[in-house]
């Protein structure tokens, strides 16, 4: 996972346009050293746990005008990819604008239906389908 790179690219409707790569190589701590710090005798997750390194990238082209610095418009296109893992595209809006989120981990939680799968998994996840259309895992 070292060897990996991971690419950024925004796109606005205003013709804006921004690429980026950040190497994991970069990272001032290797994996094995946060899972290190992660897992011990005082800190166990029989259930396993998500490891979130933080953000590889913060944008610092400038956006509107010279010195400005960088923020996103409504519209932008945020695609962060890697040929390993696929790609994440996400379409920003605000708070005010997107659909509410009325699920969650309860969902995925339920008791199964007798088949081994849960009817609310795939509930939860043709209505993430239908709600989050602008994400797309590829």
């Amino acid at each position: 996972m070292r060897a990996v790179e991971v690419e950024l690219t925004i796109t606005g409707d205003d013709g804006f346009e921004l690429h980026e790569v950040s190497a994991v190589a970069q990272m001032s701590r290797t994996f094995e050293e946060l899972v290190e710090h992660a897992i011990g005798a005082h800190h166990r997750y029989p259930d396993g746990f998500v490891l979130f390194t933080g953000t590889m990238f913060a944008p610092t082209q400038d956006r509107d005008e010279p010195g400005g610095g960088f923020t996103h418009h409504r519209g932008d296109r945020v695609t962060i990819a890697t040929p390993k893992l696929g790609s994440l595209v996400n379409e920003v809006t605000t708070a005010e604008d997107a659909e509410d989120w009325d699920f969650g981990i309860r969902a995925l939680m339920s008791p199964c239906d007798g088949t081994g799968r849960s009817p609310n998994v795939f509930l939860t996840r043709s209505r993430l389908a239908a709600r989050l259309t602008t994400w797309q895992l590829r």
